[in-house]
């Protein structure tokens, strides 16, 4: 019986090969797109929280700023799990579950989304690729349909690797991803999406560039509405701010310019300075604080410590600080400032370096390395006398980024390899091993009707 079953299937899959050539496809296409979908997210893990926060408070529903990165590091994980699970075949059944699951709760969540507009773009795939809300929504649909058609057929066509190390696989992916993510939320991301990437520079040197235009959604007592700059709500009069969009943009800058300028304002938000604070001014450190509430006092320490060492090298050093999210008088007070104060968007200091607070080395206006704060060693700076050209303070991670893909991807592909042997070796036995094996291996309903005869008698 367990012959025939196999003769069955096989004959059945050699007269609807259709069948396997479209779950193949499947496969490739919505593992690949779940690959990089969480491997996006775990690069810039950052944006995904700053994204959750903007989900959350869109849906009246605050969390805990530590829960909300459990989740973070939580659902690039599995997207990333998921997808590599389809693209080698590793719990063929369960990874295609796992997928429903996580679609049952995307897809009408995007339809909300897309619906109501809550946030100016799904941040599905982080920065790396911007799409519309409804585009998000569809693009669920297709993928939903897609597990559908593999929850029937996915058993049908082989693993890659197989069963015995596919543990391996799990391991071997959640670590990778892990790593990657860990490495952009205490450091900055192995690969910069947004608008200031290292190299380029923070003020257009084109003079008819003007930069973006925006308008900035407020709500209040339920009721959300969008502002233009100049006429931005009172929030003494309970106005909260919630999100910001671009509605226009100025001419496109050079290779070595950003997509557009950063502005910097004064410390009482009136005047634009940011061709004074940026251009000529050789190395300078830009502390960044994008959320003052959440910065502790402890941090003023090091943030002075770091002023010391920048003035005993001849460094100049300044802070560019987001106002409204805390009481910036109590903070000066507090931190004792000897440094120059400016003001900035929040959402423009989030784009420029990921941390709270983040440090960037900008060198006659253009950018040299960015870091978290936390991240910068302080005995490197601990002392005035420290030898240590400010260029070094930061390494570049992109050999971390390199040598983490090469060891995963040199990983799997030994998973795949010695999956493929025992194939192999069943492929290229001797034709009298194979017969041998099969005679071995005959099952007890082939012994003839007279063998079973004399046997008895």
């Amino acid at each position: 019986m367990p012959s025939l079953q196999l003769s069955n299937s096989v004959s059945k899959g050699w007269r609807f090969p259709w069948i396997s050539i479209v779950t193949w496809c499947l496969r490739i296409a919505v593992g690949a797109l779940f690959v990089y979908s969480g491997f996006v997210k775990a690069i810039d893990v950052w944006g995904s929280f700053y994204k959750f926060n903007e989900y959350l408070n869109a849906l009246g529903m605050p969390v805990y700023d530590n829960l909300t990165l459990t989740g973070v590091f939580g659902l690039c994980t599995v997207e990333f799990l998921v997808g590599i699970f389809l693209l080698f075949g590793c719990y063929r059944r369960s990874a295609v579950i796992v997928g429903l699951a996580f679609m049952c709760v995307m897809l009408p969540l995007t339809l909300w989304i897309a619906i109501s507009d809550p946030v100016a773009d799904c941040g599905c795939f982080g920065d790396a690729l911007i799409i519309s809300n409804w585009a998000t929504f569809w693009k669920n649909v297709i993928i939903t349909s897609a597990l559908m058609w593999l929850l029937k057929y996915n058993t049908r066509v082989p693993c890659i690797i197989t069963p015995a190390f596919q543990w391996m696989a799990v391991i071997a992916s959640a670590l990778f991803v892990i790593a990657i993510g860990l490495y952009g939320y205490l450091i900055q991301p192995l690969i910069d999406f947004r608008p200031f990437p290292a190299g380029t520079s923070l003020v257009s040197e084109e003079s008819d560039y003007n930069g973006p235009e925006y308008l900035f959604t407020y709500t209040r007592n339920g009721v959300t509405k969008e502002f233009r700059a100049d006429n931005l709500p009172d929030e003494e009069q309970g106005w909260e701010y919630v999100s910001r969009r671009e509605i226009s943009a100025g001419s496109m800058p050079n290779d070595n310019q950003s997509s557009r300028d950063f502005t910097v304002m004064d410390v009482n938000g009136t005047e634009n300075v940011s061709e004074i604070v940026i251009t000529d001014r050789g190395d300078l450190l830009m502390l960044l604080i994008p959320s003052l509430k959440d910065v502790s006092a402890a941090t003023t320490y090091k943030i002075n410590m770091l002023y010391d060492w920048a003035e005993s090298h001849d460094n100049d050093m300044a802070a560019v600080i987001a106002p409204h999210t805390g009481d910036l008088n109590k903070w000066i007070d507090l931190s004792m400032p000897r440094y120059e104060l400016y003001t900035a968007e929040d959402t423009e200091i989030k784009e420029l370096a990921r941390g709270n607070p983040a440090v960037v080395l900008l060198r006659d206006g253009k950018i040299v390395w960015k870091s978290t704060l936390t991240a910068l060693d302080e005995e490197q700076f601990k002392s005035p006398e420290t030898n240590m050209n400010i260029a070094g303070l930061v390494t570049d991670g992109k050999d971390f980024l390199n040598r983490s893909i090469c060891i995963y991807i040199l990983a799997m592909a030994l998973f795949v390899l010695i999956s493929t042997v025992p194939r192999l070796t069943k492929l290229f036995r001797p034709l009298g091993s194979k017969e041998k094996y099969n005679k071995s291996h005959e099952p007890a309903e082939s012994v003839s009707h007279d063998d079973k005869v004399r046997h008895e008698g």
